[in-house]
């Protein structure tokens, strides 16, 4: 499925006048999302949302948690901006690697009204709560948990999860060390040569590696860090755009 999905680029506007789109104009606020919906229920009749409060509702199917009980040595996580309601902050999903089929499966949607730890922890909760009514016994095998490098979504994973060894995303990595790059240094570097210029261009660098000291040498296990483990997979591929 993940093969023959269309690339981001070409169906944002799509996507944003789905957005721009309301089932129901009467929902303008995360506090107006409704407990039972029409929407909530599958083709075979059964409901979907399993969890709802003022932060956070989350949506797993009887089938997703059943793939998510079953098949979770690896579990990747990943949030997005784009496709999220106005009134909430992110859409938040979990993904499972099959290996009979060689194929990943979104194993929950939940969306998020913030950020915070607390908040990521209960939707772990809860997942494997729901997940558990699938399973003969509880998640006890080790887990490798992919996520971006956020403190409140590995922290929380920790709480969640028993024998976890987390694995920082290192695309998200490298895009926000090279954003930083070209926010201190790019056009020195591009547009002057002189020795003066130079010194400036030292003074940057030592900026930039301050950032990367700050934000991620001292807050994130280096051991943590995905870098030898290749994350182009069909699980981030919309990521290549």
């Amino acid at each position: 499925m993940g093969l023959i999905c269309p690339k981001y680029s070409t169906i944002r506007s799509q996507i944003i006048r789905n957005i721009n789109k309301q089932f129901s104009p009467t929902i303008k606020s995360f506090d107006d999302i409704p407990i039972e919906s029409e929407y909530y229920k599958t083709k075979r009749n059964e409901n979907f949302m399993i969890f709802k409060n003022t932060d956070l509702i989350i949506f797993q199917s009887p089938f997703q948690a059943y793939i998510f009980s079953n098949y979770h040595k690896n579990i990747f996580t990943d949030g997005t901006f784009y496709a999220a309601p106005k009134f909430s902050y992110q859409l938040f999903i979990t993904r499972t690697y099959v290996g009979e089929f060689n194929m990943f499966y979104t194993t929950s949607i939940s969306i998020l009204k913030n950020k915070k730890q607390s908040t990521y922890e209960t939707l772990f909760k809860e997942i494997k709560k729901n997940a558990n009514k699938f399973r003969s016994n509880t998640l006890i095998t080790t887990i490798n948990f992919h996520c971006d490098f956020e403190q409140g979504i590995s922290n929380a994973a920790k709480i969640g999860f028993p024998n976890i060894n987390i694995k920082y995303c290192v695309w998200h990595y490298k895009r926000s060390l090279e954003k930083q790059k070209n926010i201190l240094c790019y056009h020195e570097v591009k547009n002057n040569n002189d020795n003066l210029s130079k010194k400036k261009k030292y003074n940057n660098f030592l900026q930039f590696l301050e950032y990367f000291n700050k934000n991620y040498l001292l807050k994130y296990n280096v051991n943590n860090w995905n870098y030898y483990e290749n994350i182009e997979h069909l699980s981030e591929s919309y990521n290549s755009y």
